[in-house]
């Protein structure tokens, strides 16, 4: 009787325990980390597919050539979903593994924060925000705690904000996994609070707090939520030929730093306005010359080992591989869209893991590599 007590009653503690943790710690500790399919267990806000949907044209060498068997392999190892190659317009290769397909839908994490510096491009041309050079409290109340004049729109596009908080994405405890797994953003907002070193706009450093930010912006000026503006300023010109989903908190607010779900084919339609300078078709989506800032390494900024930052500009990351100038889209588990101008090529891959290398002096590894040289192999 006394074996079977003591288990029991440990369960019972545990229990106990698990209840009165915050509720995102709770949902952290259900789901153990963040998977591509998370969508299935928040509340969202679909972006509707285009109105006049624009298949991709199938280009003529379509899936004749692939990457090379030693790639095709780390793709696998990686649990790559979906790969894809645009080449001068044309969809010229295509594969997709792990139970998905063209129809399928999978989270872009961190691949969000570039659609929000579209975004805030747009509100920036009709005026609606006057500069990046803004104070963020002029557009977002919320943000109880950050004094008037302290911190501008261009610190938080360029991860300078310097905000206190930690990038942290294995600790439940975090404000990171509360924004993840939280169910009230504004409550996140009110928590907020500068750094009292006054490095904003000085220092780099990758915050995805900086991004909500960018959310709240864009949803009061304009009244309407991020899925609302993403279907009236992206989705509609550019054809998108499914229904997207963004996930949002129990309030209906999106999780602006992640958690848009797409289709790789459209995923790819933000690729390619962006490769041709903010335009689909005749239609100027974005403007040119806000494109050419937003891919434009913030140089003026030095991260914390003194580094120049030659790899973020406007929440859109840059690599330099073999001589090719690349801006590209980013997600926490490999999800990437490259945009390779000097071949007239955007590159798209989703999966649901990624080798790390936290040493890299610019926050790149090799599967980043890999997944670029594969796409070159395929045009050549």
């Amino acid at each position: 009787m006394q074996k079977i007590k003591k288990p029991l009653i440990a369960i019972v503690v545990v229990a106990i325990i698990y209840f009165v943790l915050p509720g995102f710690v709770q949902k952290g500790l259900k789901y153990n980390f963040a998977d591509v399919d998370d969508y299935k267990i928040f509340e969202k806000h679909t972006i509707a597919k285009s109105g006049t949907p624009k298949p991709w044209q199938i280009a003529e060498g379509y899936n004749k050539k692939a990457p090379s068997a030693e790639l095709l392999n780390m793709f696998d190892e990686r649990q790559t979903c979906a790969y894809l190659v645009i080449k001068d317009g044309k969809l010229l290769y295509e594969r997709y593994a792990q139970d998905y397909d063209k129809e399928t839908i999978s989270g872009s994490f961190s691949m969000a924060k570039t659609v929000n510096a579209l975004l805030i491009g747009k509100l920036l041309e009709q005026g609606k925000i006057t500069s990046l050079d803004d104070d963020v409290k002029k557009y977002v109340p919320e943000l109880t705690q950050i004094p008037a004049g302290k911190l501008k729109i261009k610190d938080v596009i360029t991860m300078s904000g310097n905000i206190d908080w930690t990038e942290s994405y294995m600790n439940i405890f975090s404000l990171t996994a509360a924004s993840y797994y939280g169910d009230n953003l504004n409550d996140l907002m009110a928590k907020l609070k500068l750094r009292d070193d006054n490095q904003q706009g000085k220092l780099y450093e990758y915050q995805s707090c900086c991004t909500q930010i960018l959310g709240y912006i864009i949803k009061n000026v304009t009244k309407k939520s991020l899925a609302e503006n993403a279907n009236e300023y992206l989705w509609q010109p550019l054809g998108a030929e499914s229904d997207a989903i963004w996930s949002t908190d129990k309030n209906g607010m999106e999780k602006s730093f992640c958690c848009i779900n797409v289709t790789a084919r459209d995923f790819a339609r933000l690729g390619q306005m962006v490769l041709q300078h903010g335009k689909w078709d005749s239609v100027q989506v974005i403007d040119s010359n806000y494109i050419k800032a937003m891919t434009t390494p913030a140089s003026y900024l030095k991260d914390e080992k003194g580094n120049t930052c030659d790899w973020y500009g406007y929440q859109t990351w840059m690599i330099n591989y073999k001589g090719h100038q690349i801006p590209y889209f980013r997600g926490i588990l490999g999800q990437f869209i490259f945009v390779v101008p000097d071949e007239n090529m955007v590159i798209v891959r989703l999966g649901k893991k990624i080798k790390r290398d936290p040493d890299d002096p610019k926050y790149q590894n090799d599967d980043i590599r890999n997944y670029i040289e594969a796409g070159l192999q395929v045009i050549k």
